[in-house]
């Protein structure tokens, strides 16, 4: 039981870490509205060409016109593919993408490992085209997956120690990281070369995590070294990601709708005037000489005051 209680505890950090980070970033002060475009939610005419609703005549008189396909569009495969990376910096991309696939594809894995045992449970027979597609799939993640995963954290991490420019900003902790999560790849793929190339004990030890044992009485989890520290070292990364800057991983979705495309308009009594209201009560102390912010003005005041000449 001490592996599926560790396992246990980790989920619970995850979970706590997660929504922890959801109310900091939901309560945290109204962002510096950007007023950039495209925005990716407006009709695809004015995507186009960085069109707004407020081009239009009268526009706060009218309905607003939406389309989610287009955010769905546009934020595919810079998710899925880091568009963005592969337009700026091609090399660092042969890298990065490896490495980000593979890190997707351990939570596929551990969704499919869970449809399975599921199954299981609700009596499907193993070898039923249901259950037979759905091990196919997890065979498919997770080779795939730690494959993909070991070779970008291999060029990933010799490319922070051999490239000058990179090897300049890069912190013990993005090290630590890369360290951490290459020994979990590598250890897994070991496991699977060693013993369960088919995902057998996976299953069964997601199985006992549904069941707190009870479904696999006969069968221990980690009986090998590999098959242990993965399982000690997937724990322990399920609880440690949330916990630094690498949760970016789902935490871009704030930066996309609360930051990037935040273009609604503020109207008299909303809760976006009051949230603009409580920023300019707040009192900056930037070492700006022009904007004059001694920590005694707010926003409130600088803002309705000429800014001082520099010398």
């Amino acid at each position: 039981m001490g592996y599926y209680i560790f396992t246990y505890c980790c989920l619970a950090v995850f979970a706590a870490a997660v929504l922890l980070r959801i109310y900091r970033q939901m309560t945290l002060p109204l962002h510096l509205r950007w007023e950039l475009y495209p925005v990716q939610h407006e009709p695809a005419g004015k995507v186009a060409y960085g069109g707004s609703y407020m081009e239009e005549l009268d526009w706060w008189e009218k309905k607003r016109e939406g389309s989610p396909v287009n955010e769905i569009r546009y934020m595919t495969p810079e998710i899925l593919f880091m568009r963005g990376l592969w337009k700026e910096n091609r090399i660092l991309w042969r890298f990065s993408f490896p490495f980000h696939l593979g890190l997707y594809l351990m939570p596929v894995a551990f969704a499919l490992l869970l449809t399975s045992a599921v199954l299981t449970l609700l009596g499907f027979a193993e070898d039923g085209v249901l259950p037979t597609t759905v091990n196919a799939l997890i065979v498919a993640a997770g080779w795939i997956g730690l494959v993909a995963g070991t070779a970008g954290s291999l060029g990933l991490l010799y490319k922070r120690l051999t490239d000058r420019e990179m090897r300049a900003y890069a912190t013990v902790a993005d090290y630590f990281n890369l360290l951490l999560i290459l020994m979990f790849f590598i250890c897994a793929l070991l496991a699977l070369i060693a013993a369960d190339p088919f995902f057998a004990a996976a299953r069964l030890y997601v199985l006992g995590l549904l069941t707190a044992g009870a479904s696999v009485p006969g069968y221990a989890p980690g009986q090998s070294l590999p098959g242990a520290l993965t399982i000690v070292l997937g724990s322990l990364l399920t609880a440690y990601i949330p916990l630094t800057h690498m949760s970016h991983m789902f935490m871009k979705f704030f930066l996309y709708h609360k930051v990037k495309w935040d273009d609604s308009p503020t109207t008299p009594g909303s809760p976006l005037e009051s949230a603009v209201r409580r920023n300019l009560q707040h009192r900056p102390t930037w070492k700006a000489a022009h904007i004059d912010a001694d920590g005694k003005k707010t926003w409130r005041d600088i803002a309705a005051q000429a800014p001082r000449e520099m010398k």
